[in-house]
């Protein structure tokens, strides 16, 4: 579990997946594996593809928010503080993982969990109360969060061992906070966690390197409560058939 950190700086992290399976070029392949993977390429009708192919599929990559300095601010004045030298860092890597099986020929269900990265935000103020202050300022914070996924995904484009998909689907997001004083790196109270539920998509392009082998590059925006989190990530799946 990842957690905030907060300090008079508060610094907050937290806890928290692309799939396609490739279909087979039989354009351009010699040998014994073209009429193997172009057979595997080709559905009759969706029923001939349902549950099919399967595929495992793990990404890296870089997740970036709209929380700002001026945020925080905003945030600040609302619980009868001003606060400065704000520092957020909204930047930070992130990883994806999933399972995910064909239901027809360009269409696919996956089920993955998202890990969103760790954030954390720094400030200061003047103030003759500074126990209320601590207690309040815990609240203030950016958004990220852990949690599973389940989307659909449809292929869009192909052209031999090239193709190009987009997905849809929901995210069950959970995230935990911890604060501190950063001066005397006191911890402080933890805030009880949130969770949630929201729609995120995305677009991916893909390139098959062998019959089982498929690299992507793919973006998606995750529309939380609080913000919209755009996740780009590099990853690799691996096709069971």
């Amino acid at each position: 579990m990842k957690y905030i950190t907060t300090g008079l700086g508060i610094a907050l992290s937290l806890v928290y997946g692309q799939a396609a399976w490739g279909q087979a070029s039989n354009t351009g392949k010699s040998g014994s594996l073209v009429p193997k993977l172009a057979s595997k390429s080709l559905c009759v009708v969706d029923d001939d593809c349902l549950f099919e192919h399967w595929y495992v599929q793990a990404n890296l990559g870089y997740a970036s928010g709209a929380s700002s300095e001026g945020d925080v601010y905003s945030e600040a004045q609302k619980i009868g503080f001003d606060v400065y030298d704000i520092d957020v860092d909204d930047s930070r890597s992130a990883f994806k993982i999933g399972l995910g099986t064909s239901l027809s020929e360009n269409l696919s269900v996956e089920f993955g969990y998202t890990d969103l990265g760790e954030v954390s935000t720094a400030f200061t103020t003047t103030t003759t109360e500074p126990e209320k202050f601590l207690d309040l300022a815990r609240a203030i914070h950016p958004s990220s969060v852990e949690g599973f996924t389940a989307s659909l995904n449809y292929q869009l484009w192909r052209h031999e061992d090239w193709f190009v998909n987009a997905r849809a689907g929901l995210y069950l997001w959970e995230s935990d906070f911890d604060s501190r004083e950063v001066f005397s790196n006191t911890q402080l109270d933890s805030l009880d966690g949130e969770d949630g539920t929201d729609f995120y998509l995305g677009l991916g392009a893909n390139y098959r390197l062998s019959q089982r082998f498929q690299v992507n590059l793919e973006w998606e925006r995750y529309f939380l409560d609080s913000e919209d989190v755009d996740l780009l990530t590099l990853g690799v799946s691996y096709h069971f058939d």
